[in-house]
């Protein structure tokens, strides 16, 4: 049987594909006949090389029981269809899976999903708290940009679409957590491409990382501009539109290209899924280091324009200020981003920790850039009225 399966593979209108025979049969077979080849002076067939075939949860053909084998010799008459003859029988899944369409898939459990249960809680935990604490802080960020956006004029503008990027990837990371695994459909393991959610949650959080590592670039560049260009604020303005168009035109390159090669995995062990791309990966290191050296420009040349100051006889505070507070935001920002996605290469539930963290701190970071006395007494004033509204009706009572 084994053998024939290998050059006469099983064929049907009811599959995409040729249905091999599974490893485990492979090993079987190669056990019970190792000896007698070993005799004989040969070798193993490259052709069955027990690495070569599938194993459940995918589909393939598995060593009937002997009761079977005894059954099928007293049919007079062939099934009418084909497939069943070598149909998985639910009672001979392997542990931990459940018999589903006509396959073996591993059960949706925390047992399987993670067997260290205390890992699980952790991860749970820390999640939750980095993307609820980031929810918060760009909440808040988002709205004193709305109370006075004539404030935050360009080229200070690219904060905001930091925050924003950063306020929807804590959103997604929190409907995920309260969700749970999105992988885990009526207690099985889905593919990643099986699942809507799942694709869409994916393609979200890709479009934001690359969002932010351009805006972060644009940042730099702007600032740039501002300081050792000498470009007014109305000067940046009239390219800000065409900086939109390309920042947002550009994140859509890895949604089209990952559903056109089909390149999205999940975590197996917390069931999320993730565009893997390490083309990706480079591209948004390549961003980052762009505007770090764009970062560096940008001092230099603020630190010009201070010593310019200096000799005209003039205060440079407000002026070692703003740049005390470029350096602190764009360290902030640019480290977390980079070490991220440094995490990308490592394979290990402290790095993931470390990412987790990572991704959200580089958007707290950006946020607090409206964190200061101005945004407080502008608070002050829309708040100020509406407990005093409500004292007043409290008193009338």
């Amino acid at each position: 049987m084994f053998v024939c399966s290998v050059f006469v593979p099983l064929c049907s209108e009811h599959v995409p594909g040729a249905v091999p025979a599974c490893r485990g049969l492979c090993e079987e077979v190669h056990n019970s006949c190792q000896a007698a080849i070993a005799k004989a002076g040969l070798t193993w067939p490259a052709e069955l090389n027990c690495s070569r075939f599938p194993e459940p949860p995918d589909l393939c053909m598995q060593q009937p029981p002997e009761n079977g084998i005894e059954n099928t010799l007293k049919i007079d008459h062939a099934p009418t269809d084909f497939l069943s003859a070598f149909a998985i029988n639910p009672r001979r899944c392997p542990t931990n899976t459940v018999y589903k369409e006509g396959r073996c898939v591993k059960e949706c459990t925390s047992q399987v999903l993670l067997k260290d249960t205390s890992k699980k809680v952790l991860y749970e935990v820390w999640t939750a708290v980095w993307s609820l604490t980031c929810l918060l802080i760009t909440t808040f960020a988002l709205l004193t940009f709305f109370i006075q956006p004539k404030r935050f004029r360009w080229p200070a503008r690219p904060i905001l679409y930091l925050a924003l990027c950063g306020f929807i990837r804590s959103l997604v990371t929190v409907v995920q957590w309260i969700v749970g695994p999105l992988t885990c459909v009526a207690n099985n393991i889905e593919k990643p491409t099986e699942n809507l959610s799942c694709v869409c949650f994916a393609l979200i959080i890709i479009y934001i990382d690359v969002a932010v590592c351009l805006w972060w670039s644009v940042f730099c560049f702007v600032w740039y501009l501002t300081a050792a260009k000498e470009w007014s604020t109305e000067a940046i303005e009239n390219i800000s539109t065409r900086l939109h168009a390309l920042i947002w035109t550009l994140s859509m390159i890895p949604i089209i290209n990952s559903l056109m090669y089909k390149n999205i995995e999940s975590n197996k062990t917390f069931g999320f899924c993730f565009v893997s791309s390490s083309i990706l990966i480079i591209f948004e290191l390549c961003t980052i280091t762009l505007g770090c050296a764009l970062a560096l420009m940008m001092s230099t040349a603020l630190k010009n324009v201070r010593k310019a100051l200096v000799c005209a006889g003039r205060s440079p505070y407000k002026l070692e200020r703003l740049i005390l507070r470029l350096s602190v935001i764009s360290v902030g920002i640019c480290v977390p981003l980079f070490v991220s996605l440094l995490c990308n290469f490592f394979d290990n539930f402290v790095v993931l920790l470390m990412k987790i963290a990572m991704q959200f701190l580089s958007a707290i970071f950006a946020s607090l850039w409206v964190f200061s006395e101005k945004t407080f007494k502008s608070w002050n004033k829309v708040l100020k009225p509406v407990f005093r509204h409500k004292s007043q009706t409290v008193t009338k009572v």
